[in-house]
């Protein structure tokens, strides 16, 4: 048996292995390898309980080792992992219903759709819950079919038959309903419990 198979050393790497489980597997693993191959130096052959702990003291508590590994980690890469995105589902919800009433809002009081759309996509915007792609197609639709839906509505009115204009009315509706089904989505869905 060697000296890093000795019960001392394994419990000390077994505590430094179970406190540290808060770190990525390959930097745990890094960090138990310099332990191993320090301590294998350190205690060589040696059996005598007394080296062991010894050599142990000179390495470190454990919760020592791991507060050092701890503050080396970025800080990024520890609440990444272990933090999801979270927010109200009351406000994934309203945001996702905002925008894709907003075709409807603008038909029935162009100044009342016009509100709506700032507070979705305010909503929208300020949420980390989506990702960048999915708030800009989001965007998108409800702004471009919005804006296409009030310039053909005021604008060329009078040169649209009534199939064309039912045709703008089922794409100003249609398209920002379509970005509230991808908002509903992507969202992350709540845990069950």
């Amino acid at each position: 048996m060697t000296g890093t198979e000795h019960p001392l050393v394994t419990d000390y790497l077994a505590t430094i292995e179970r406190e540290a489980s808060f770190l990525p597997t390959g930097r745990r693993e890094e960090l138990l390898a310099d332990l191993r191959e320090h301590l294998a130096v350190a205690v060589g052959d040696e059996q005598d309980a007394k080296t062991v702990r010894t050599a142990l003291e000179r390495l470190g508590s454990p919760t020592a080792i791991v507060a050092a590994a701890r503050e080396e980690e970025p800080e990024t890469a520890t609440t990444a992992t272990t933090e999801p995105k979270t927010q109200p589902r009351t406000r994934t919800v309203a945001t996702a219903v905002l925008l894709g009433v907003s075709g409807i809002a603008t038909l029935a009081n162009p100044l009342v759709g016009l509100a709506v759309i700032a507070v979705g996509l305010g909503l929208l915007w300020t949420s980390d819950v989506w990702e960048q792609r999915t708030k800009t197609l989001a965007t998108t639709l409800t702004l471009g079919t919005s804006f296409a839906f009030l310039l053909g509505m005021f604008l060329l009115a009078a040169r649209f038959g009534p199939t064309e204009l039912l045709l703008l009315l089922a794409v100003g509706i249609a398209l920002p309903a379509t970005a509230a089904v991808r908002l509903f989505r992507t969202a992350p869905q709540p845990a069950a419990a």
